[in-house]
């Protein structure tokens, strides 16, 4: 479970950099411009230090890229004005781990013990403690009911894409391509290697929203204010902290938590992802947590404690 631990820590701080490039920039464009820098620095290492292209997974890592990365992503962006951050991380992070768990387990046949369950069980309860907001969002019914869609698409989408991922590790496996008793380095460059081919799908979804949103009026955006008067230099630096923090490092270890743990155990951790972003929010930016929050962050860390020891 280390793997999906640092993935927890790497993407804490991406959220980080995102929110000040998405307000530099806009969503589209700030996701958008992360996903290819993260295409390229993945390519470099997957072809010249990884498979490239091969490795007997290409056809499911790239429907995973398009759904986790490509409609998961859209949903996570568009559920936002919508219904608000903590409804949205609510239903992205915690329906994504039951909704992979069953499909894989349907799918694939990988079952998990009842401690673990039990485990991820409490986790997912310090999330919702944590983040579930106080009031429902103030909006209106239809603008209510499209942001609860784009939430459950984002979920969906996480969800679905982490289970076609162990479903290309499997493919990988049978050509030969993949162990579990390979060394770290060689994990690492076969993350490198399916992230990299998810990226792919989850790009070509991202550049093509982006391109139709510069038809569509409605689904523009736009940067936040004086933050979009930023210097390049100060642009391109979230960017790339994003990018790196993100679907580079970040996706790296996420794929290599894929390959030796089921979904159903990944995700729940990945969602502690608003947790660990508490503290780092406090220290950066000022942003003090709620006694709530940090009750709902403890409840969670007893679940972590105890599928550790399971």
């Amino acid at each position: 479970m280390v793997p999906a631990f640092i993935t927890t820590i790497l993407w804490s701080y991406c959220v980080i950099a995102a929110r000040r490039s998405v307000a530099q920039l806009g969503e589209n464009l700030a996701n958008l411009a992360r996903i290819l820098v993260a295409v390229f620095a993945l390519g470099l290492m997957a072809h010249f230090l990884g498979k490239g292209l091969g490795g007997g997974g290409f056809v499911y890592f790239f429907l995973s890229g398009v759904i986790g990365f490509g409609f998961g992503d859209i949903g996570v962006f568009y559920a936002l004005p919508r219904i608000g951050s903590r409804l949205t991380l609510l239903m992205a992070q915690c329906a994504a781990a039951p909704i992979a768990g069953l499909t894989e387990w349907a799918w694939m046949g990988t079952t998990i013990g009842l401690t673990q369950i039990l485990a991820i069980g409490i986790i997912l309860c310090g999330i919702v403690v944590a983040l579930a907001p106080k009031n429902i969002p103030s909006a209106d019914l239809p603008t209510f009911i499209a942001g609860i869609a784009f939430g459950l698409l984002a979920a969906v989408g996480q969800g679905f894409g982490a289970v076609l991922s162990r479903k290309a590790y499997e493919s990988a496996r049978l050509a030969g391509s993949w162990t579990e008793t390979q060394s770290i380095s060689e994990s690492l460059w076969m993350g490198a290697t399916t992230g990299y081919q998810r990226l792919i799908g989850g790009a070509l979804v991202i550049l093509l929203f982006y391109l139709m949103s510069l038809i569509i009026r409605s689904w523009r955006t736009f940067p936040r204010g004086e933050h979009g008067k930023a210097p390049l230099q100060s642009k391109l630096s979230y960017v790339f902290l994003n990018a790196s923090a993100g679907p580079i490092f970040g996706i790296i270890c996420f794929q290599w938590a894929l390959a030796t743990t089921p979904s159903a155990i990944v995700q729940p951790i990945i969602a502690m992802t608003p947790l660990v972003v508490m503290p780092m929010a406090w220290f950066l930016e000022g942003d003090r947590p709620s006694g709530r929050a940090v009750a709902g962050a403890l409840v969670s860390v007893v679940g972590v404690i105890l599928l550790a020891i399971s």
